[in-house]
């Protein structure tokens, strides 16, 4: 349900959202951890994806909109695992393995970046990140 709210938030057209903050001012915005800072949750899953956005916020300083629709895709996915009576820790095997499986092709296509390009990297990353 989060993940659907957030969805609309990202790329190109991605949709500003209408908020009420606390003291009755409306707000607009389309930054995701901006909307779950403002929603109040009682699901544990749910509380568990604000604290994916705010970790991310803390620990990135942007993409908190990315890991809460990845995050949301791999419940939904694990959803339909688990209404097939499959256990919870073979579901939660398969998403170490497939980790692994990515972090293992990830080191295969890797290269290094120097000189003029790893600094251009820096740069780009660093315009991009939220101040």
């Amino acid at each position: 349900m989060i993940a659907d709210v957030i969805r609309t938030c990202l790329g190109p057209r991605a949709m500003m959202k209408m908020l009420l903050d606390p003291m009755g001012g409306i707000v607009m915005t389309n930054d995701g951890n901006a909307i779950l800072r403002e929603i109040q949750v009682q699901h544990p899953a749910a509380k568990s994806m604000v604290e994916i956005s705010r970790t991310q916020d803390e620990e990135v300083g942007d993409g908190t909109t990315s890991v809460i629709i990845l995050a949301g895709e791999m419940l939904s996915v694990a959803e339909q695992y688990l209404e097939q009576q499959m256990h919870p820790s073979v579901v939660i095997g398969a998403y170490h393995q497939a980790l692994d499986d990515m972090l293992t092709v990830l080191k295969d296509i890797r290269y290094a970046a120097s000189g003029y390009f790893r600094q251009l990297a820096f740069l780009e990353s660093q315009h991009t990140s939220q101040p």
